[in-house]
């Protein structure tokens, strides 16, 4: 497995004879993977393109992500109308895949929300995948990667509460990002905006994927929901209010286990402090609906 830039450059040269390795060269933020900026350029017509590896690692394998899986999600949207809402897909290995770069800033928190949720309707509109995220799956899979030594009795509670209910499936399936913060968005120095990291894209319920994105974004859910729903030309908007307020608890749930698995893999104090906060928060509202 490629660990440094020499082996990941030896590595692209090998799968890719016609290109010659410029540089590679970590990147900083992303906090379940931690990928590469590349530069390649090509041996006869000495063009230059810059992509993104994004390598298999220990954290793709604590936190359920395929990057095979990933390409074919980014290759079939790139066959789309609207393709162009993500970076296209170059290579896939069993070590990694290497994607288009996608040249801008990447956005602030005070990204407009209407310009969020335009995007949001935009992936809901997208070819839906193959695979489908189901989220007591993945909260088992999160929960194996916790240490012992974190699994006390409120957090055994927490985990027991949330895996013996029954989700509801509120709309039918739909392409949904799961991480669509402002993170994640990429405006480009024409000021269209793109999105970044699908590591975690899926088939899945819409308004699960927008209870993500507003608490992501910290934006406030009635007014959210309801300009989506304008954006969509959604009529049954009390039925969106109330899947996205139902998914709410899921949303902390999820968020709290994928920290304690961050704090256990890279053994960063910041990580538990989250996930201890989320926790109190869930505790909290299972004694409120006791």
């Amino acid at each position: 497995m490629a660990v440094n830039s020499q082996q990941l450059s030896a590595l692209l040269c090998s799968l890719l004879p016609d290109y010659q390795c410029i540089s590679a060269s970590p990147l900083s933020g992303g906090l379940s993977n931690r990928c590469w900026q590349v530069d390649l350029q090509h041996i006869r017509s000495l063009k230059r393109h810059r992509f993104v590896w994004r390598p298999v690692s220990l954290s793709t394998a604590a936190f359920d992500i395929s990057r095979d899986h990933e390409y074919q999600l980014l290759a079939g949207i790139n066959r789309s109308d609207t393709g162009g809402i993500a970076p296209r897909p170059f290579l896939c290995h069993e070590q990694g895949i290497l994607v288009e770069w996608l040249e801008g800033d990447t956005a602030n928190a005070e990204l407009d929300c209407e310009a969020l949720l335009k995007l949001q309707a935009q992936i809901h509109q997208l070819p839906v995948p193959k695979a489908r995220l189901d989220v007591q799956q993945k909260s088992a899979h999160y929960w194996h990667h916790i240490s012992i030594e974190n699994k006390d009795e409120s957090l055994r509670a927490i985990y027991g509460y949330f895996q013996a209910l029954k989700p509801v499936q509120w709309f039918s399936d739909t392409c949904c990002h799961h991480d669509l913060g402002w993170y994640n968005v990429i405006v480009s120095p024409q000021d269209e905006c793109r999105v970044i990291d699908w590591e975690y894209a899926a088939a899945g319920d819409p308004s699960l994927d927008l209870a993500l994105t507003l608490s992501a974004n910290q934006l406030p859910i009635t007014e959210a929901v309801e300009q989506y729903c304008h954006i969509r030309q959604c009529t049954d908007i009390e039925r969106w209010c109330q899947a996205v307020q139902s998914w709410l608890p899921w949303c902390e749930y999820l968020a709290m286990l994928w920290f304690y698995v961050g704090a256990e893999l890279w053994q960063d104090e910041s990580y538990l402090i989250e996930a201890e906060k989320l926790k109190r928060r869930l505790i909290s509202y299972m004694q409120s609906i006791d």
